[in-house]
């Protein structure tokens, strides 16, 4: 839409102004909002999601998460616009980095490695924090319809140093790594009819296997960075010890078992905090198609 760019700057402008403390307000102002905008079949599945996987129990808990879960896009946006203030002197103030040790090595080291990326936490927040803490981060996006939106979005993220790049082909992904970027590639997408069966929140769920196949085919490991809100405009970052492969498998086993992996320690991590999960994407819609037998749990 015509305006969106300019619209959006504007609000990044009016954001950058504000205390800490009215910019929490105005992101749970939007949060609120947002769940007002978000239509009933959506909120329905969200809760459905969160039933089918155990998570809650009963419809009034899983509303309750499906709910919180939809407020935070408004603190995440609000942190978004706010990019412009945050700069490599004072990232620190606002992200701690647990096991940073893991990505310093990597980094000294020049290969490069693949990170697992996820709809967890403030995700936009995450990879803001990485690439001002100095690591060679490159995002592979998704092109937004809306060109203004996406020229917005591009550029925002290119702020704290990313870099920014819509799917590109497996010989550009790899000289990326060869040169020793961070490359972050989505985990927890529904993958359409393409991906494999991999255990997931109590359920074989069909899984995108480009982290495990660029593993396997470049010898590097999966990296797991899960962001956790811990106070006002502060996080923590927790970084998961390499994920690879056991050794002597063929390369079929080991796709499996990488990806087996990432899952098990993704739903560790949306167990813990289910409250910060996107559980308004429909991740089991291709699943439930193609092997029906494999749907539990849901019924609202």
């Amino acid at each position: 839409m015509k305006g969106t760019y300019a619209l959006l700057k504007l609000l990044s402008k009016i954001c950058c102004r504000l205390s800490p403390e009215a910019a929490e307000k105005v992101g749970r102002g939007l949060g609120q909002f947002f769940w007002m905008c978000v239509p009933p079949k959506r909120k329905r599945l969200a809760v459905n999601n969160i039933l089918r996987t155990g998570i809650a129990n009963n419809e009034k808990d899983a509303k309750r998460i499906a709910k919180a879960s939809s407020l935070r896009f408004g603190p995440l946006g609000v942190a978004m616009f706010r990019f412009p203030l945050l700069n490599k002197e004072n990232i620190r103030d606002h992200v701690t980095i647990i096991g940073s040790e893991k990505l310093d090595a990597i980094k000294a080291s020049g290969k490069g490695c693949i990170l697992a990326a996820t709809h967890c936490g403030n995700w936009e927040m995450e990879g803001a924090a990485l690439a001002l803490y100095g690591y060679p981060l490159l995002s592979v996006a998704m092109k937004q319809a809306n060109e203004e939106f996406d020229r917005f979005i591009t550029e925002y993220r290119s702020i704290p140093g990313q870099t920014v790049e819509y799917k590109t082909g497996v010989r550009d992904m790899l000289r990326r790594l060869r040169q020793g970027y961070f490359v972050g590639l989505l985990c927890d997408q529904d993958p359409g009819d393409t991906g494999i069966l991999s255990p997931f929140l109590g359920q074989r769920t069909l899984t995108a296997t480009g982290p495990a196949h660029f593993s396997v085919t470049c010898k590097l490991p999966v990296m797991t960075a899960l962001i956790h809100q811990t106070g006002l405009e502060t996080y923590t970052i927790i970084i998961g010890d390499p994920i690879t492969a056991d050794e002597g498998v063929n390369k079929k086993e080991a796709i499996q078992q990488i990806t087996d992996r990432i899952n098990a320690r993704l739903e560790a991590w949306i167990r813990k905090y289910p409250e910060e999960w996107f559980w308004l994407h429909n991740r089991w819609k291709w699943t439930d198609r193609m092997y029906p037998e494999e749907r539990h749990h849901d019924s609202v």
